[in-house]
């Protein structure tokens, strides 16, 4: 294989779309830690949770590759663009990159960024398949937040409310983007928590876990600005109430979709209350 097309095969296996949306999303947090950020935040920042994505999103290509030779022949790895050898080079590169790139942070927040590396990993090698296939994005998700501030050098009290707001969204969306695979994933051996609630409750868990969390918002909200609280409350009953005919409109990830939009929306709005 020429080189333009091996590193088109890596670009592939490293999957992109969710990688960059991550590090918009992390580079987006920014102006509402430190309007007068410097660049060099930007940079380390952002390089560093794309570093971290990457890895993470090839080693789940790693670990699934004999599923994939079956479900998805076409992928980099099951189909012999990319060599497993050369993936895990890629994989402890972009690791290693990630956490050297973040080094100038404080050190809190270099913890931070090496936690959430932990959590993905955590994920694709043990948890994926398991009845706690929830519990590393539940806990990843609060990170995001907390990474931005300390490597900012602004930290607010306040942010202690991202953690549990965070872990039940992140319990949310997970069970909501997992629901429409519980067949197919069941079919593979795959035991995760979706699997033991099926996929009626596991949606059902999924609303109600996103109720629980915009509650909490509203509660938290409150005493910094009460409209705000308020057009919490609004969004996130306007998300339950929609909930029904999600997937009749949108398709079969419609519920998951109509959660991650309603749970960024709420983020949105609790960190400008920060």
């Amino acid at each position: 294989m020429n080189p333009a097309a091996r590193a088109f095969a890596i670009f592939r296996a490293l999957h992109p779309f969710p990688s960059f949306l991550v590090a918009a999303l992390t580079l987006l947090l920014i102006p509402f830690a430190d309007r007068h950020a410097a660049a060099s935040l930007y940079a380390e920042l952002g390089l560093g949770m794309l570093c971290f994505q990457f890895s993470i999103g090839l080693t789940n290509d790693i670990v699934d590759v004999v599923d994939d030779a079956q479900a998805k022949p076409r992928k980099p790895l099951p189909s012999g663009a990319l060599s497993r050898r050369i993936a895990v080079y890629v994989v402890v590169g972009l690791a290693v990159a990630g956490l050297l790139i973040t080094v100038p942070l404080p050190f809190g927040a270099w913890l931070i960024g090496a936690a959430g590396l932990s959590c993905g990993l955590a994920y694709d090698l043990r948890l994926k398949r398991t009845p706690l296939s929830w519990l590393p994005f539940s806990l990843a998700l609060p990170l995001i937040p907390a990474w931005v501030w300390v490597a900012a050098r602004v930290w607010d009290g306040f942010l202690w409310w991202a953690f549990p707001l965070g872990m039940l969204l992140g319990f949310a969306l997970h069970l909501a983007n997992q629901a429409p695979d519980t067949g197919a994933d069941a079919a593979l051996g795959v035991d995760s928590a979706v699997q033991r609630l099926g996929a009626l409750r596991s949606a059902r868990l999924a609303t109600a876990s996103f109720g629980l969390a915009a509650s909490l918002g509203v509660i938290a909200v409150w005493s910094r600005s009460q409209p705000v609280a308020l057009t919490v409350a609004a969004a996130a009953a306007a998300a339950v109430a929609f909930t029904p005919w999600a997937t009749r409109l949108f398709g079969r990830d419609g519920h998951g979709g109509l959660l991650a939009v309603a749970s960024a929306a709420i983020a949105v709005a609790f960190l400008s209350a920060v």
